[in-house]
Order: structure tokens, then C-alpha cells, then sequence
């Protein structure tokens, strides 16, 4: 009697695990029919019907992807690919809101989890590469046609998409052949937009493609230029770190950058200059003037540091550190003898003048006969105590002067 019931409690246990595996399978095939129902619907415009079976079929989908059974099953992991990749591309049409939630990385990791499980078979490995192929080739000819037509919008979408397609497969041929066509299409987008004024459209547009393409050098730079075009400092020095982190060894880079910041700190600087001690800002105009010309010297120093003979960035921090100079200057001058700031604001200014010889003496070394840095070298050195010097460059700027 022990025995019986035993058997009958192991038959019980086989028949209920049976029946789950069935269950699942199950809901393998229905996704299956829901998505095929979906294809043709899809083909024919018939948007809200291919989204009606769409969303049927990722139900059952989901309810095979947590189940042990068929967690692991290709064919189950095949058609997770192809409903997950679907509802990606019924999301980007626009037309339903709740489908948004699909325009995310985390859908993205589902598709290349899943391609990963079902090329475990190769029947399913086969499948998988002409649905993938099938969709590069769409994409592709979207990216053409569109681009043919100046449609550079639509090119950028048809080619980044080929691009993304062909990284959730694992496609190495020709890929980097489309995020180049993606980018050249974006720059051209890009570039109508600017032309129209529209600055905003623009950067929201580049905000996207440096999400899809984040190591575009071309497109951050793009970004850098638009906010500063509409006086946004801050948002160019967000693309411009984006642009850094990609092109760490960009001189010309660095170098832009460093001027921009040398103007921007400029402008600051005279409107803290009008300021009274007593006016509400005044200090914080100081820290943002201070803050400014820090950028500003860094990246004119990265820029030398990686050629140390590039002689725009060293012209610019040399111009830099004078200006600087001359200020505190001028600012120890209005002082009273007696004020116990003023051999500090002295000595910082004899400092400045004392740093810009080394970035202005490599500019003259590639320009020896400019009569105009050769008169601020002598200014330099006069002002930083070296006489001999101050008086050598003063007889080398009268004879290129007069050479002149």
C-alpha cells in the first residue's frame, strides 16, 4: 500500500510538471500565431491591429520567458527576439504613447540575451540571420532613398537603425561602414536645421544621436558650436567633455575650447569690474570669473601639453596670463599703500607676467619677425623684473618694426 501511494504521488508529481511544460509551449505556439497575424497587419499600414496582435503575442512571450521550462528554449528565445525587435520598431513610429516604454536600452539587452539563446540551435541560428538581414537591407535602402532625397532625417534614422540591427546580431561586415553614413546623414540634418534657425530642433536632435552613437566626436563638436551660438556656455561644456572623453589628444580642440573660455571670462571679468564690493553678487561674480579663467588655462595647457609647439594655444595663454597680469596690476595701483591686500594683488601680478613668457616665447620661435609679440615680450619681461631680457626683445620688436 506504501508503494502504490508513492507511485501514485510520483505519477501526480510528473503529470503537473507535464502539464506546465505543455502550458508554456503553449504559450510558445499562441505567441507565435499573434505574431504572425502582426506581420501582415504591419505590412498593410493597419497600425492598430498589428499593435493589437503585437501586444497579444508579447503577453504569452513573457509568460514562456519566466518559466524554467521554456526560459532556455530557442524556438521560445526566437520569437522573444522578433516580438521585443517589433515592438522597438512600432514604438518609433510615434503614434502610441504607451509603447515608449519599449525606446530603451533594457529591450535592447532582451534582444541580444535571446539572439544569444536561440543561435544555440541551428535551425533557429538560420532564422534569426535572415530576419536580422532582411531588416538591415530595409533599413539600408531607407538610408539611401532618404538620403538621394536630401531627407537627411529619415537617412540618419534608415542608417542608424541598419547600425543597431547589426550590433544586436552581432554583425561585424560593414557595420562601421553604417554609423559612418548614420553620422555624415546627422551632420547634414544637423546642418539644415542651423540654416533654418532652428538651434533648439538641433541640439535635441544631437542629444538623441550622441545617445545611439555616444564615441561621435563630430556630433558633440556640432553641439558645442549650437549652444554657443545661442550664448549657452553650459551646454556647450557638456558636449565639449563629451567631445574631450572621445578625442582626448584633439589640440585644436582643447585649444577652442580654452579661447572660448578666455572670452567668456573676459566678459565676466568687466562686468565684475563695474561691480561695487557692496553690490548682492559680488562675490559669486568673482568665483565665476576666477572658475573661468582656471578652464580657460587648463585647456590652453592641454592643448600645449600635447604639442608643445603649437603656437595658437600658446599665443592664447600667454595672451591669457597678461591680461591677467595687467588687471591685478591696475587693481594694485587704485590701492592705498597701506591696504594689507596690496603686495599680494603685486606679487600675483608680477606671477601672471612671469607665466606667459614661456607660452608667448614658443609662438615668437615660429613667428620671429612679429613686431607685435616681440613688444609684448619686452612688456613681459619688463613688467616681471627681467630687464636684460625685456631690453633684448625691445631691440628685436624696433628691428622687425622696421624691417617691416
Amino acid at each position: 500500500m506504501k508503494l502504490f501511494k508513492v507511485s501514485i504521488g510520483i505519477i501526480a508529481s510528473t503529470l503537473f510538471i507535464t502539464s506546465q511544460v505543455f502550458a508554456q509551449s503553449s504559450n510558445v505556439i499562441s505567441a507565435a500565431l499573434e505574431f504572425n497575424k502582426y506581420q501582415p497587419a504591419f505590412m498593410q499600414q493597419d497600425f492598430d491591429k498589428a499593435k493589437t496582435h503585437l501586444i497579444e503575442a508579447k503577453s504569452y512571450i513573457d509568460l514562456a520567458m519566466k518559466n524554467e521550462s521554456t526560459i532556455n528554449d530557442e524556438k521560445g528565445n526566437y520569437y522573444n527576439v522578433l516580438i521585443n525587435y517589433s515592438l522597438v520598431e512600432l514604438s518609433s513610429l510615434g503614434k502610441y504613447a504607451e509603447l515608449e516604454v519599449y525606446q530603451n536600452d533594457s529591450i535592447i539587452d532582451v534582444i541580444e540575451n535571446s539572439t544569444e539563446k536561440a543561435s544555440a540551435k541551428k535551425r533557429w541560428r538560420r532564422e534569426l540571420e535572415d530576419f536580422f538581414n532582411r531588416k538591415v537591407s530595409q533599413a539600408v535602402s531607407v538610408g539611401e532613398m532618404m538620403f538621394k532625397q536630401k531627407n537627411f532625417q529619415m537617412a540618419y534614422a534608415g542608417f542608424a537603425s541598419a547600425y543597431q540591427v547589426k550590433k544586436i546580431a552581432n554583425i561585424e561586415e560593414e557595420r562601421e561602414a553604417m554609423r559612418t553614413n548614420a553620422i555624415i546623414s546627422a551632420r547634414n540634418y544637423i546642418d539644415t536645421l542651423e540654416k533654418t534657425n532652428e538651434i533648439e530642433k538641433a541640439i535635441e536632435f544631437i542629444n538623441g544621436a550622441l545617445e545611439m552613437f555616444p564615441k561621435s566626436e563630430e556630433l558633440a563638436i556640432a553641439g558645442v558650436n549650437l549652444a554657443l551660438s545661442k550664448d549657452d556656455l553650459e551646454q556647450a561644456e557638456g558636449f565639449f567633455n563629451a567631445a574631450a572623453e572621445n578625442s582626448p589628444e584633439n589640440k585644436v580642440l582643447f585649444s577652442n575650447m580654452g579661447s572660448i573660455y578666455l572670452s567668456a571670462a573676459d566678459k565676466a571679468y568687466n562686468e565684475f569690474a563695474a561691480m561695487e564690493i557692496t553690490d548682492d553678487g559680488y562675490q559669486q561674480k568673482s568665483d565665476e570669473v576666477e572658475e573661468l579663467y582656471t578652464k580657460a588655462e587648463t585647456n590652453l595647457e592641454r592643448a600645449i601639453e600635447i604639442d608643445p609647439e603649437y603656437a595658437e594655444a600658446a599665443y592664447n595663454l600667454g595672451v591669457l596670463y597678461l591680461g591677467r597680469g595687467e588687471k591685478l596690476k591696475n587693481t594694485a595701483g587704485q590701492m592705498d599703500y597701506n591696504n594689507p591686500n596690496y603686495e599680494a594683488v603685486s606679487k600675483r601680478s608680477q606671477e601672471m607676467y612671469q607665466k606667459a613668457i614661456a607660452p608667448l616665447e614658443i609662438y615668437i620661435k615660429q613667428d620671429p619677425n612679429n613686431a607685435g609679440v616681440l613688444n609684448v615680450l619686452y612688456q613681459v619681461h619688463r613688467n616681471a623684473g627681467n630687464s636684460e631680457e625685456a631690453l633684448e626683445y625691445k631691440k628685436k620688436a624696433e628691428k622687425a618694426a622696421a624691417g617691416n
